[in-house]
């Protein structure tokens, strides 16, 4: 296939990912159990560091509203992800509407409702703030920052080093934070 009309083709999926998990696709609500479950094991990172789902080793861009990554349940410190996958949750964030979030991976996930319920006995306040007993481990739960920028290859990742995925977690080496917004890259 054509290598324009391939990208164009991804551009134009009609895939939108809104802040609760559910998949759209051309407005319409993506209802099916399998393909929901294939559409959240496919959400990687595309080469220019945008959201992505993959079907076999075929890929299109997403229109991502709030994460791409959900929460479904914890266990210890371990997050499971709608796709079924198991991660070890680094840090808790609290944003709009109450709804909290974890890292893992190095990425932003939303927890689910009955995940963020789930949390309500381990729940505790501080001096300096509410915290979060997962398993002994003690995660303050701290401020949002806000939907993922776009990672872009090659560069650093928080802890300075480089990513192993060339498609993983980067920030623009300017300082900025680049965010993808209606399909264009723009820095804050």
């Amino acid at each position: 296939m054509d290598p324009a009309l391939l990208e164009k083709l991804r551009e134009q999926s009609g895939l939108r990912l809104d802040k609760e998990g559910r998949f759209w696709h051309r407005g319409e609500p993506i209802e099916h159990a399998r393909t929901l479950a294939v559409l959240h094991q496919g959400i990687h990172r595309a080469p220019d560091g945008r959201w992505a789902t993959r079907i076999g080793k075929d890929w299109a861009y997403l229109d991502v509203e709030d994460a791409a990554l959900f929460v479904r349940r914890i266990d210890g410190h371990r997050a499971q992800l709608a796709s079924g996958e198991w991660a070890e949750v680094e840090s808790l964030a609290s944003g709009a509407e109450d709804a909290l979030y974890a890292r893992v991976r190095g990425e932003r996930a939303r927890l689910t409702r009955a995940a963020q319920l789930s949390l309500a006995v381990a729940l505790h306040e501080d001096a300096r703030g509410y915290v979060v007993d997962l398993a002994g481990q003690k995660h303050p739960v701290t401020a949002d920052t806000g939907p993922e920028p776009v990672r872009l290859p090659g560069a650093l990742t928080q802890g300075g080093g480089r990513h192993s995925d060339p498609a993983g977690p980067a920030e623009d080496r300017s300082g900025r934070r680049p965010t993808l917004r209606r399909r264009r890259l723009r820095s804050r």
